[in-house]
C-alpha cells in the first residue's frame, strides 16, 4: 500500500482541483481521475490507502465503479468514501450495505473533509461513518 496516497474520482474538474488543494494541506497526496473507467487499474497499480468516489458521474456511477473495484480486488480493496450532494432517505444505509467505508456529504467544509480523509486513511477496521458539514 502507498500509505499516503488517496485516489479521488469526480467528473467535476473544480471539485477535483479543490480536493487536491485540500489534500495538499495534509500529509497525503492524490491521484485525481475524472471518471471511473480507470479506477481499478489505477488502484491496482498504485495501491492507495483510500479512494474518494463521487456517486453521480456521467456514464458509470460511483456505485458501479465501486462494485467493479470490489469484484476485482476483494479484500485488497482500499476503503472507499462516497462523495455526494444527494440526501436520499436510505442512501447511507444502502452505501453501508454495499461496503462503502463512509459517506462525505457535499458540500463540506475543510475541517470535515480533512477529518474524513484522516479517518479513512487510519489503520484498522472501519465502522461506516457519515461526514457532514
Amino acid at each position: 500500500m502507498t500509505e499516503n496516497l488517496v485516489v479521488v474520482v469526480d467528473d467535476n474538474a473544480a471539485n477535483r482541483e479543490l480536493y487536491r488543494d485540500l489534500l495538499d494541506m495534509t500529509p497525503f497526496s492524490a491521484i485525481a481521475l475524472d471518471c471511473g473507467d480507470t479506477v481499478v487499474q489505477v488502484v491496482r497499480e498504485n495501491r492507495p490507502g483510500l479512494v474518494l468516489m463521487d456517486l453521480h458521474m456521467p456514464g458509470r456511477s460511483g456505485l458501479d465503479v465501486f462494485a467493479d473495484l470490489r469484484a476485482a480486488l476483494g479484500d485488497a480493496s482500499p476503503p472507499v468514501l462516497a462523495l455526494t450532494a444527494s440526501n436520499l432517505p436510505d442512501l447511507a444505509k444502502n452505501l453501508r450495505q454495499a461496503g462503502f467505508a463512509g459517506l462525505v456529504s457535499k458540500p463540506c467544509g475543510v475541517a470535515t473533509f480533512i477529518e474524513a480523509v484522516t479517518w479513512g486513511m487510519a489503520e484498522g477496521p472501519k465502522s461506516f461513518r457519515v461526514f457532514n458539514g
